[in-house]
């Protein structure tokens, strides 16, 4: 008859052959997590180091951001804040914009590309909390942007919504929790939220021509809304936006620049309810497409036109208001 003690030695090996294999199973498993996890941080790491010195619209970006942020009002200094999407880019000349306003008047732009009214609705509000304190707010966004309800996407959720916003801005987008999620990923990733900048910035060195066609393709008058509809979205979106504006002590001015089938007058007509001041130097088809280098944005001399134009109703509206420091 073999001994109980005998009998236990098997199972006691078995015992620490499975112990040494759990072991070496979870030292592979760390391994493994350990270099994707580096990987990951090399990445992202690359993205905010690398990506801002090759590219400059990201280089202009990132800059622009971080002085938009460091706006702040004080006796002698009257910041404004220039924040909008491409037109607001292409469309004001900031070599003249500056010298025709007052005195004391520090001009700050923070443009993003294919921004909409939620994108900035959500974005002033995470300025804001940073500590932004401009004096002004000179929103300048195409008009069909201003009533969509779409919104730029991953790179907005990077540089311009709070982590705690996400849900909200989701909700009013119509997105569903893969979108949302997506959001939330980018918020804290500039290789994930600028993935498809990055995309765009090597198509344009490897093939220009087609990169410029797909620009030509994609940027073009929108189609027309009813008057009544613009006039029922701008209106609460004009209110919505000048409220932000003023629990920071600061006014809030939209600027509209030269298009076509653009419904001027219900917007100014929802700014004049709203108690938003809407500047129009350029009427809507006043411009012949001759001015325009893509049909929707002005080609160089026309914007420094349009800013000439422009400075005058500014400088009248800065004038008005009482730049003390709040």
């Amino acid at each position: 008859m073999r001994s109980s003690t005998s009998g236990s030695e098997p199972a006691a090996a078995d015992r620490v052959q499975r112990e040494r294999y759990d072991s070496v199973g979870r030292r592979r498993v760390i391994v493994i997590l350990g270099t994707l996890l580096f990987c990951l941080v090399g990445i992202e790491a690359g993205a905010r180091f690398a990506f801002a010195r090759i590219s400059r619209i990201e280089r202009r970006v990132m800059t622009e951001h971080v002085a938009a942020q460091q706006l702040r009002r004080s006796s002698s200094v009257s910041p404004v804040l220039l924040a909008g999407d491409s037109l607001l880019l292409l469309d004001l000349d900031l070599n003249v914009l500056p010298h025709k306003l007052p005195a004391g008047v520090h001009l700050q732009r923070f443009s993003i590309e294919q921004t909409a009214y939620l994108d900035w609705l959500f974005g002033l509000r995470r300025l804001f909390s940073e500590g932004a304190r401009p004096a002004v707010v000179i929103l300048c966004i195409a008009p069909n942007s201003l009533v969509s309800s779409t919104i730029q996407g991953d790179y907005s959720a990077f540089y311009l919504y709070k982590v705690d916003d996400i849900p909200a801005i989701a909700k009013r987008a119509g997105y569903d929790l893969t979108k949302e999620s997506s959001l939330l990923f980018a918020h804290y990733s500039l290789f994930f939220a600028g993935r498809s900048n990055l995309r765009n910035f090597i198509l344009s060195r490897v093939f220009p021509a087609y990169a410029g066609a797909l620009h030509n393709l994609l940027t073009h008058p929108p189609a027309p809304m009813p008057r009544e509809e613009v006039l029922s979205i701008s209106q609460p979106r004009f209110q919505e936006l000048k409220r932000l504006c003023g629990s920071y002590g600061a006014h809030f001015v939209y600027v509209i620049a030269p298009g076509f089938g653009i419904q001027e007058g219900a917007i100014v007509e929802a700014g004049s309810r709203a108690g938003v001041p809407v500047v129009v130097p350029v009427h809507s088809d006043a411009w012949p497409p001759s001015k325009f280098s893509d049909g929707f944005h002005l080609n160089e001399a026309a914007a420094r036109e349009f800013t000439e134009k422009l400075s005058p109703a500014l400088d009248s509206l800065l004038a008005s208001y009482d730049f003390a420091a709040k």
